[in-house]
């Protein structure tokens, strides 16, 4: 049986029995919020696209394409009274939603994560599908293509490459299986720029532009490995800090934020990096689990929440990609 019969006969027991809640993770980005709406109206009306945080960049396309998200309180999460099942997109552990899930409900997770310091349990009556790809749209899409083709609409396929563009750093880290399923979902009549539209003019007002030229007027370089690695600090739009670090240069980009609790790192790192053996995924989910934090993702883009100090969080990262190196000397 392919994952995907699994995945469409979980769905069946579950709808039979009640709502669906499909949870998006805690930083609400592209790939997380693109997956749970465009299943969560694929699926239909007995199902609830949930989660604590929309990104600014995910909150306007959601809504030039006219798909919904609830927003979840995070110390008090109202789930549906009927819930029969959940769905937690694109998030690599149960530490990266932000909510404690109800007990005793059927769980099934969609995800792409090659690296986390975090793992989920599904129990008996669930199901755990890790696809290696580069973004979870591209199983969504999968699934859909495959159980539910009518569902494929023109609104539902630009959603998917939203996420699909977002996980994939406009395709610098896209491989031939992702170029394949863009061209997939574009078919022959959705033009790519129009897409590309979506991205381009969203989350660039005065505050974006302003909080980014602050984060990069404070840039520090370090030269580890052979790397150019650029550091700095935000409070907000750290991936974005992050990409417009690499875009500028750099072969790999450390943003902190200490605004919240725990210090949250965001790290980026080119192609050529990634190509040179650099997996920020597989540096920050290690250290998570030397620290008793949880971190992770992918090679070029990756997290890290964690309680010790920012000075701290990056030395460790410039000493591990130091020990990698490979980068010009």
């Amino acid at each position: 049986m392919s994952w995907t019969d699994e995945f469409h006969s979980w769905i069946s027991s579950c709808e039979s029995e009640g709502v669906i809640a499909i949870v998006t993770h805690r930083n609400g980005d592209m790939d997380t919020i693109a997956s749970g709406c465009a299943l969560a109206e694929a699926l239909g009306s007995n199902t609830r696209c949930v989660g604590i945080h929309v990104s600014k960049v995910a909150r306007e396309v959601i809504q030039k394409l006219n798909f919904h998200h609830h927003r979840m309180d995070a110390n008090r999460p109202a789930w549906p009274r009927t819930i029969a099942g959940i769905i937690v997109v694109d998030a690599g552990g149960p530490g990266q939603i932000g909510i404690e899930l109800p007990e005793n409900i059927p769980l099934c997770v969609l995800d792409h994560h090659a690296n986390s310091s975090d793992s989920w349990n599904v129990g008996d009556t669930g199901l755990h599908v890790n696809r290696p790809v580069k973004a979870t749209t591209q199983i969504v899409y999968e699934y859909l293509r495959d159980k539910m083709p009518n569902t494929l609409t023109d609104r539902i396929r630009k959603l998917l490459m939203t996420g699909l563009i977002s996980d994939t750093g406009h395709y610098r880290h896209a491989d031939s299986a992702a170029l394949s399923d863009a061209g997939s979902i574009l078919g022959s009549d959705i033009e790519h720029g129009d897409v590309l539209d979506l991205l381009r003019t969203t989350g660039l007002g005065r505050s974006t532009r302003t909080a980014t030229l602050r984060a990069l007027s404070r840039v520090k370089v370090e030269i580890s490995g052979g790397w150019t690695v650029a550091i700095t600090s935000c409070g907000t739009h750290e991936g974005l800090v992050g990409g417009s670090l690499i875009n500028a240069g750099a072969d790999v980009a450390i943003v902190t934020n200490t605004k919240n609790p725990l210090l949250r790192v965001t790290t980026r790192a080119s192609h050529r990096a990634v190509e040179g053996g650099i997996g920020m995924g597989d540096i920050l989910s290690t250290l998570a689990e030397l620290h008793g934090s949880e971190g992770g993702g992918h090679p070029g883009a990756a997290g890290w929440t964690t309680d010790i100090d920012s000075v701290e969080a990056v030395s460790s990262i410039l000493s591990r990609i130091s020990a990698i190196g490979g980068g010009e000397h």
